[in-house]
């Protein structure tokens, strides 16, 4: 566990559509919180978090209340460039209750995302390899395939889950 490290940073975001805004948004608890963890990360190596295209928000379960990803592949590390890895990072979607408050809904793996649409026609996707795109385990890495596989709601569960591998957009 740690312990005794203050994390500060600035918080920024970019909409789905990819255009920055300078206001700091307030962003839910459980938002910040989990960003300030990732952060804290650098700094105790001695970098510094650039965190300001760690955020993206969407409606992404069509209720016409703002949504949240933390993309940990979009936080740069000043200073401690390899702290987050070279290969895939964390991805967690929260899903807004349009109070100021989110929970948890999605969290994984991947070596990217990708919104597509806009309004409550927002789509995740997310850049995933071998059996999570339908395909057999590769030998060695640099012989994976690799789609785009997009998330959908399930309203029963409150959760989002991966789409059919049957819709996966494979990557050439």
């Amino acid at each position: 566990m740690r312990t005794g490290i203050v994390v500060a940073i600035t918080i920024g975001f970019v909409t789905s559509a990819g255009s920055s805004h300078a206001a700091r948004p307030t962003l839910p608890a459980v938002v910040t919180a989990d960003l300030q963890a990732v952060a804290a990360e650098c700094v105790e190596v001695g970098g510094k978090a650039l965190t300001d295209e760690a955020i993206k928000r969407a409606d992404l379960n069509g209720d016409g209340k703002e949504d949240y990803v933390l993309d940990v592949g979009a936080i740069q590390c000043d200073g401690a460039a390899s702290i987050y890895g070279d290969r895939s990072k964390k991805v967690t979607v929260y899903v807004g209750d349009g109070a100021g408050g989110a929970v948890e809904a999605f969290s994984d793996m991947s070596y990217g995302i990708r919104f597509e649409g806009k309004g409550i026609a927002t789509k995740l996707w997310l850049t995933v390899l071998g059996e999570e795109c339908g395909k057999k385990p590769a030998v060695d890495f640099a012989s994976e395939k690799f789609c785009d596989r997009s998330l959908v709601w399930q309203g029963a569960t409150n959760k989002f889950e991966f789409a059919p591998v049957s819709t996966v957009k494979m990557i050439e």
